[in-house]
């Protein structure tokens, strides 16, 4: 057999393949992206590769990666559903529990109310969303604008300070050179996540809402439930965000979460999820964490400007929507 036969035939498999498993392939490309992303920070910064990067990478990754664990599900299960408030509710979940531990409130079961804030915050969005049917760019929108503002309102706009050195071990401390939120928060959470979304029957039926809502409706499925219950749990991760946040600085700012917004959908969607719902998993999402941290630290060691960290935000944005899009016609090939 000649070489360009054996080749045909080796290119032709990887094909069939992609066409049956095009979430497969778009773990694989983001695995590419990632790598060569790591090359060029690399040569855009000689401080880029030095060992003590590493665990500051893997720092700073939880609190987004949370945020955008959360988009994920909500996007998934259609609508089409979007969360624009996480950055907010980090932010205003911060400066609740900062008022807590100032009042005296042990700082524990101060982040365990401020959870419970984001639960709230999130069933929220659900109700206006799934329940009085407002669309989720502008109810969200909405909810952000007034969870940050009653943020900035309620401190003047002033940092919250007071906490224990030692509530310092979940956002500073490391196990086994690891830092602790990423080692024991944001690993075991996504695989909790992606266990559920594969593994059980509530998974089935995300995936069932945004691939077809009436479909699942009229299969005797409650959507509006399924979907509000994903918006609290959006908050609730937001709000271990902004936990980890306050551990990380010891301090509540007011604007923790500002621009978080914006980068979690681009981590939902760079990581295969449809803006429409109904194609999306966990593995894809964490690689694009990956993916935007390793490219805003880079830029930010290289001395790049914000503007054009955003600029590249937004080409990554949009590549991401084109990119779903053909996977999804591979899909439709290879059925």
């Amino acid at each position: 057999m000649t070489s360009s036969a054996t080749g045909a035939r080796t290119i032709g498999s990887f094909v069939d393949r992609l066409q049956g498993d095009p979430l497969q392939a778009r773990l694989l490309l983001l695995l590419g992206l990632w790598v060569v992303s790591l090359v060029a920070m690399s040569l855009l910064s000689p401080y880029f590769l030095q060992a003590r990067t590493v665990p500051y990478l893997l720092q700073y990754i939880p609190i987004l990666g949370l945020l955008g664990l959360g988009q994920t599900l909500v996007i998934l299960a259609g609508g089409p559903g979007i969360d624009l408030s996480v950055g907010s509710i980090v932010s205003l979940v911060g400066v609740f529990t900062g008022a807590l531990v100032a009042a005296g409130i042990g700082v524990w079961p101060a982040s365990a109310a401020g959870i419970l804030l984001g639960a709230g915050l999130g069933f929220v969005n659900g109700f206006l969303v799934n329940v009085l049917r407002i669309p989720s760019l502008m109810a969200t929108l909405a909810t952000m604008f007034a969870f940050g503002g009653l943020a900035l309102a309620s401190t003047g706009g002033r940092p919250i300070g007071g906490f224990p050195e030692e509530f310092g071990w979940l956002g500073q401390g490391t196990t086994f050179g690891m830092p602790n939120a990423f080692l024991f928060v944001l690993l075991p959470v996504a695989l909790v996540l992606h266990v559920m979304l594969t593994r059980t029957v509530t998974g089935r039926h995300i995936v069932a809402c945004g691939n077809d809502d009436r479909a699942a409706h009229l299969a005797g499925l409650n959507v509006a439930r399924i979907r509000v219950g994903l918006y609290m749990l959006s908050g609730v991760l937001a709000a271990v965000g902004s936990v980890i946040s306050l551990s990380w600085f010891l301090a509540a700012r007011p604007d923790a979460g500002r621009g978080m917004e914006l980068l979690s959908v681009t981590i939902a969607v760079l990581g295969g999820t449809h803006i429409f719902g109904g194609t999306g998993g966990i593995p894809g999402t964490i690689v694009a964490i990956l993916i935007v941290t390793t490219l805003q630290i880079g830029l930010q060691l290289a001395n790049i400007s914000a503007a054009w960290q955003l600029g590249l935000i937004g080409v990554l944005l949009i590549a991401s929507v084109s990119t779903t899009g053909v996977f999804r016609r591979l899909r439709g090939m290879g059925s």
